[in-house]
């Protein structure tokens, strides 16, 4: 798992993106279902790092780091906050956080800077910001905003400073090559094979005969307690809102209808359109002489083709599609135009058009009673809408005020429902059956960030269609489970324990062995029966084949020195590998042109990552860094629930 996570903070993709992602990370949170604030159990405006006089608040660091762990989360389900902190998750969200605040300082310092505009590009870029059709849309961007309790000027901030960031820190890695000289051995390891053998020492061979005592099994359990944990697992207790609940509340007036038919009257006026095509050239001579030719008796084909270019079938338009799409001018000289005939050539900000009417279509218009239908059930949808929010919205109140789930549930005939004990992937060890479904989906990610002493919820499960309203009721923190109900397990693994220490001594013994030869009397003539010699003849290339399915003694004989034996613990205690490597046979990746190629490539992002972190090293090491420790590990403590357990 440490490899994991350091591997999370350091792709080698690109440093850059590292930053982009811890800047935004908060944002695009924003639009998932992870919530919190930006205050910090009271202490929102202290500092749990100073970058030149750039304060890193508790608040901006609790949610970067709650938001990250949801991340990482995402691949370990079964991983708690506890375990992220020992592993230095939450230390290297802070320098991570500190190295980005130390780049734009010393950005500024030297002039760069990133315009609003490109700020603006940046967020519109933000996948969940976009409505269905692809483009930003303003009321997401502030809905995200307000559920996550930031400020677009917060969000702002945090993006000039990756973007200055990334004017840094891409400029020093990109294009960062190794030479063939140096490449060459990396990419003959690849081609390297070994020969070796593995004895195995089972644990089994040496454990008592005799059963283990209460106290024994007591004593094991508290030692290794962390073998046996089972993660966090919460009990939730919710009610569910459909919001077709509010339907019956909705009524449409005729005047209502009336109003948005004027207000519309010209979407269903009668109209004309005309399917057209196109060229677009940059001079009025060159459009007239294509149009010319074009009413001569060419095809608007062949009269592109002449001029290199090729038409453009525009299908239907009407006036207002072809104004807002070209220009007036544009729009006027089509509608001026007969079918079959290509307009006078008129002008947008694009160059001079020239546009063929294929044909003309009349459109007739629609009465009122024709489109009431249509009509009524867009206001009625709108006004449900509206309801709906109002009602999310005088919820959220009454849960800001302290109201308790009970109360909101009994004031608005709600049903309440108790879900089993959950662990963070909705799996639940006292019900294997239970499938997190619905509500599920939406209440998991949050009630695993939220504190023992948290206070009702509001998450949508289904968009504009279902909400669901509920609470932690209980918090069972990791633990092992008591011994009474794991004790074959307990037991078992005790055994192989004091095996292990046993057969520790004899693999030492064997280990001794300089040769095949020595390895083989060293088994054959050992105290008690031992499995036969594995004789193994591999290279590199199958062990990365393989994406880390390697057995570790296999694994140990690619960092050996030839001619010696080394001794590797078995998985579960189960006993010791004797592994001896006989023979090396060198790899000669000058014969192989492609791959050493490819190893120039991929060492090449490796140096270039190298520069990147390097560079964010010297611009940590040129700025003024003040950590507060005590502050940093009260949002440690608090994220941990370490504050509660003491």
């Amino acid at each position: 798992m440490i490899s994991f996570i350091r591997s999370f903070f350091q792709s080698k993709i690109g440093l850059a993106v590292s930053f982009i992602f811890l800047a935004l990370i908060a944002v695009a949170f924003a639009a998932s279902d992870v919530t919190g604030g930006a205050t910090f159990g009271g202490v929102g405006s202290e500092a749990v790092a100073e970058i030149d006089g750039d304060d890193i608040g508790t608040g901006e660091f609790s949610t970067t780091v709650t938001n990250a762990f949801g991340q990482v989360r995402q691949d370990n389900p079964q991983l708690d906050m506890a375990a992220f902190d020992a592993q230095g998750g939450i230390d290297g969200i802070l320098e991570q956080m500190i190295g980005s605040y130390s780049a734009a300082a010393f950005g500024e310092s030297i002039g760069l800077g990133a315009s609003k505009r490109l700020i603006d590009s940046e967020i519109a870029g933000i996948q969940s910001f976009k409505g269905a059709d692809g483009r930003f849309d303003e009321t997401l961007f502030r809905g995200a905003l307000a559920q996550q309790g930031l400020t677009e000027s917060r969000v702002r901030i945090d993006i000039q400073r990756a973007l200055m960031t990334d004017q840094l820190v891409i400029p020093a890695s990109f294009g960062a090559k190794l030479s063939q000289q140096m490449a060459l051995p990396y990419a003959g390891l690849i081609l390297e094979g070994r020969e070796g053998q593995i004895a195995f020492v089972p644990s089994a061979a040496f454990a008592p005969k005799t059963a283990p005592t209460q106290a024994q099994l007591q004593a094991f359990l508290t030692k290794n307690a962390a073998r046996y944990r089972v993660p966090e697992r919460r009990v939730l207790r919710y009610a569910s809102i459909i919001t077709d609940r509010f339907r019956d509340q909705v009524k449409v007036s005729d005047a209502e209808i009336a109003a948005l038919y004027k207000q519309r009257s010209a979407e269903f006026a009668a109209t004309e359109k005309r399917d057209v095509e196109q060229l677009i050239v940059p001079t009025e001579a060159a459009a007239k002489a294509i149009a010319a030719r074009i009413n001569s008796g060419a095809s608007m084909a062949a009269a592109a083709k002449e001029a290199g270019l090729e038409p453009v079938d525009l299908g239907l338009k009407s006036k207002d599609d072809l104004t807002r799409d070209a220009s007036s001018a544009v729009a006027n000289a089509v509608f001026a135009a007969a079918a079959g005939k290509v307009a006078t050539p008129a002008r947008s900000p694009l160059g001079w058009h020239v546009v063929r009417v294929d044909s003309i279509s009349a459109i007739s218009g629609r009465s009122m009673a024709q489109v009431r239908n249509l009509l009524e059930n867009e206001i009625t949808q709108d006004k449900l809408r509206q309801t709906v929010s109002d009602f999310t919205a005088n919820l959220e109140d009454r849960i800001s005020d302290g109201a308790s789930l009970a109360d909101l549930a009994k004031d608005e005939g709600l049903t309440l429902e108790v879900s089993p004990e959950l662990l963070a992937n909705g799996q639940s060890p006292t019900r294997p059956d239970f499938v997190p479904v619905g509500a599920y989906q939406a209440m998991l990610p949050v009630a695993f960030g939220l504190e023992e002493d948290a206070g009702p919820q509001l998450v949508e499960v289904q968009q504009g269609k279902e909400f669901a309203v509920f609470e932690v009721q209980e918090i069972k923190r990791a633990a092992p489970p008591p011994l009474a109900s794991i004790r074959d397990r307990v037991a078992r693994d005790w055994a192989l324990a004091q095996g292990l220490t046993a057969a520790k001594s004899l693999a030492d013994s064997i280990g001794k062995a300089r040769t095949t030869a020595a390895l083989a009397k060293a088994v054959s003539g050992a105290k008690v029966p031992l499995p036969g010699i594995e004789q193994i003849a591999t290279n590199r290339q199958t062990i990365m084949q393989q994406q880390g399915r390697v057995p570790p003694p296999v694994a140990l004989l690619f960092s050996m020195a030839e001619g010696t034996t080394k001794v590797l613990e078995g998985p579960d205690r189960t006993g010791w590998f004797v592994v001896h490597l006989s023979k090396i046979n060198r790899g000669d990746a000058s014969k192989v042109p492609e791959l050493l190629a490819a190893t120039q490539t991929q060492l090449g992002q490796v140096v270039a990552d190298e520069y990147g972190q390097q560079l964010m090293l010297a611009m940590k090491a040129n700025a003024n860094v003040k950590r507060n420790p005590k502050a940093i590990k009260r949002v440690k403590d608090q994220l941990t629930g370490r504050n509660q357990q003491n």
